[in-house]
Order: structure tokens, then C-alpha cells, then sequence
């Protein structure tokens, strides 16, 4: 019986713990299955190259996820639409952290692979600031911006590794950037516990389905 009191004061002292740092609050703006579909496009852009550079694409994805992580903690700070108890200066301490990490890989790739590299770079620090922080009138903080946003990390993904742009890589991303913006609605109608559930559905859907396309491109690759 002690031992079973000890357990349980334990399991206690874990859960405590768990609620003061507010753990699952972090947990949950982490958005994983939304930040998986991110790295899918930055994987198909890569994939669609005539020859891929696993050098350059890893910090390239760590990149892309890390400014995306940015963004969600950049998002809750107005309004805290997630409701989670972060302050909101380890919100803006955290999602800017992100973001710096992103900026730095970044630049790394500009300055030995292409400078060129710089205008993508821009772009994926750009969009999730004005996106997350609602910035001008919220003028980015909408469908068309994250279209944009998913659209240019295909692109610059190819760009990364082929060092040009073609037509099939235009279209592509843009197709990307089209679906892009209908995951960004439905991500938007999570925030609302009406349809938070059905939204969610949807949304995990569309996430599975661009990291099975990722991976078929990859054993497409591999394949060759």
C-alpha cells in the first residue's frame, strides 16, 4: 500500500508539473499534422529536381518547419485563439527564436549554394511575421498570403537544388499554392469550436494525402 501511495504521489507531482509549465499548451501550437504538410512541399519541390542534394535539403525542411512553428506561436499571441496560458512574451520570445534559427539555415544555403536563395529566404521570414502578428491591417493574414507562402517553398525547394526555374516547377507550386490556401481556411475554422472537429477531419485528410504524394516522389527518385 505505501508503495501504491508513493506511485500515485508520483504520478501527482508529474501532472502538477505538467499543468504549472503549461506543456500541452506547447504542445498544441506546435500543429504538427498542419507543419507536416508544409515540409511535404518543401520535400516535393526537392523531389522534382533532376538531381537532389540531401545536403541541402535537410536544413532546407528544418527551415521551412522551423519558420512555420514560428508562425503558430506569432499567431496565438492575439487574442490567444488556441486559449492556451503561455505569456505573451515567451510567445513572441519563442515564435522570433524560430524564426531566427530559420533566418540563420537560410542565409548558410544563400551564401554557399546561390545568393539568389536570399529572395526565398525573404519570403519565408516575410510571410509567417505578417501572417502571425496580423500585420497592416491583416492585410497577409489570409488565404491568398499562405498560398503564396506554400506555393515559394516548392519553388524555392527546386530552386535550392536545381539552381533554375522551368515551367513544370512553376506549375506545380503553383498548384501547391492553390491547395495551400484551402488548408489555411480550414486551419483558420480550427480556431472555432463549431467546427473545429469537422475542420480538423478535413484538414488531417489533405496533410496525409501531400505527405503520401511527397513520399511517392521520393520512391520515384530513388527508383531512377
Amino acid at each position: 500500500m505505501p508503495e501504491m501511495i508513493k506511485g500515485v504521489s508520483q504520478r501527482e507531482k508529474a501532472a502538477s508539473w505538467y499543468r504549472k509549465f503549461h506543456v500541452s499548451d506547447y504542445v498544441t501550437l506546435l500543429h504538427l499534422p498542419f507543419s507536416a504538410a508544409v515540409v511535404a512541399f518543401a520535400v516535393i519541390g526537392a523531389a522534382m529536381a533532376p538531381d537532389v542534394y540531401v545536403g541541402r535539403l535537410i536544413p532546407a525542411v528544418v527551415a521551412v518547419f522551423l519558420a512555420h512553428q514560428g508562425s503558430h506561436y506569432l499567431d496565438e499571441i492575439k487574442g490567444h485563439p488556441w486559449g492556451t496560458m503561455i505569456p505573451d512574451s515567451s510567445l513572441y520570445a519563442i515564435g522570433f527564436s524560430f524564426l531566427a534559427v530559420a533566418m540563420a539555415i537560410g542565409i548558410y544555403l544563400s551564401l554557399t549554394v546561390s545568393l539568389f536563395l536570399l529572395a526565398f529566404m525573404a519570403a519565408m521570414i516575410f510571410f509567417p511575421i505578417s501572417y502571425g502578428l496580423e500585420l497592416w491591417r491583416d492585410r497577409f493574414h489570409g488565404p491568398l498570403s499562405f498560398g503564396l507562402s506554400g506555393a515559394l517553398v516548392c519553388l524555392g525547394s527546386f530552386y535550392l537544388q536545381s539552381l533554375t526555374v522551368t515551367g513544370f516547377s512553376v506549375i506545380m507550386s503553383a498548384a501547391i499554392g492553390v491547395q495551400s490556401m484551402y488548408i489555411i481556411i480550414l486551419y483558420e475554422k480550427t480556431k472555432v469550436e463549431e467546427t473545429r472537429t469537422l475542420a480538423w477531419g478535413v484538414l488531417k485528410g489533405i496533410v496525409v494525402m501531400w505527405i503520401f504524394i511527397a513520399l511517392a516522389f521520393v520512391m520515384m527518385r530513388l527508383a531512377w
